[in-house]
């Protein structure tokens, strides 16, 4: 299956490493024949506004077409966090918190928030939000405790009124579960946590996706980087969405300064080896 969309792409506006620039995005989806396509900057909290805010006025530079859209992807993140920031709580301390405070092991409290308003969507031209999560909250002490903690994080996301897109769902749920957030390094990565994820949990992920009208993402650079084993298992589950009547978007996820048509080709292969056809697919209803 030809792939037509591309609805979760960084620019050098975003937070991180990502480094193409928004005319280059354009070019490059119509290289490749996309019909629809959007960026969406990484808000992990209030303090990557600046960020989405310059990636708005570069947008509006640019005579775009109407099929290039403006949007986001927000984390979701631990509450206090947000409330930490919103206080000022870090400037004293020289504290720099772009990704929260990953360092900060406090227990977490169960309170999950996305630090935007729709008053910060409708001035900054927000046309649809992409929510994933890049991280646990809080710090599990095993494979369950890690599932749970992904599992939790994704109803939230499901549920949230300004969500349109579920992200790469169980995106770094390995390295929730190897303790690679204290350790960083290869040895602490688990990638068996994927294959242990309960069918039930799949299952009542999907069914809340679809009962509250998300979108959920095929997410071409991880999928495309999973070991067979690993993208065969979330493949499964993604056609066992469909045919529960969960629609899908694509994104690239990309944030080097091109796309990678390799991953492309490989993702369109995956689309056809699990009899995922056009009709599977949609776009959010973009705010105006």
């Amino acid at each position: 299956m030809k792939i037509l969309q591309d609805m979760h792409i960084h620019s050098h506006h975003s937070c991180d490493s990502a480094c193409s620039t928004l005319p280059d995005i354009r070019k490059d989806r119509e290289e490749l024949g996309i019909a629809h396509f959007g960026v969406t900057d990484h808000l992990h909290t209030q303090y990557n506004m600046p960020d989405i805010v310059s990636s708005r006025r570069d947008f509006l530079c640019f005579n775009f077409p109407e099929n290039y859209h403006f949007g986001i992807e927000i984390t979701c993140m631990a509450a206090w966090e947000c409330e930490r920031i919103a206080s000022g709580d870090f400037v004293a301390r020289g504290d720099v918190p772009i990704y929260g405070f990953r360092d900060d092991e406090r227990p977490f409290d169960g309170r999950m928030c996305l630090d935007i308003t729709l008053e910060d969507m409708r001035a900054n031209g927000i046309e649809y939000v992409v929510g994933g999560i890049h991280w646990p909250q809080g710090f599990p002490s095993s494979r369950s405790e890690a599932i749970d903690n992904y599992f939790q994080q994704e109803m939230f996301l499901a549920e949230h009124p300004l969500v349109d897109i579920v992200a790469h769902t169980w995106y770094s749920l390995e390295m929730a579960s190897g303790d690679w957030y204290r350790n960083r390094d290869k040895e602490h990565i688990d990638w068996g946590v994927h294959l242990e994820i309960p069918e039930e949990i799949k299952t009542r992920l999907g069914e809340t996706i679809c009962k509250n009208g998300k979108l959920a993402e095929l997410n071409i650079a991880t999928l495309t980087s999973y070991s067979e084993e690993v993208a065969v298992s979330h493949m499964k589950m993604y056609a066992l969405w469909k045919e529960m009547g969960v629609k899908f978007t694509i994104g690239s996820d990309q944030h080097s300064a091109h796309p990678n048509k390799e991953q492309f080709v490989k993702m369109e292969n995956l689309l056809d080896r699990f009899g995922f056809t056009r009709e599977d697919f949609a776009l959010p209803a973009f705010r105006k």
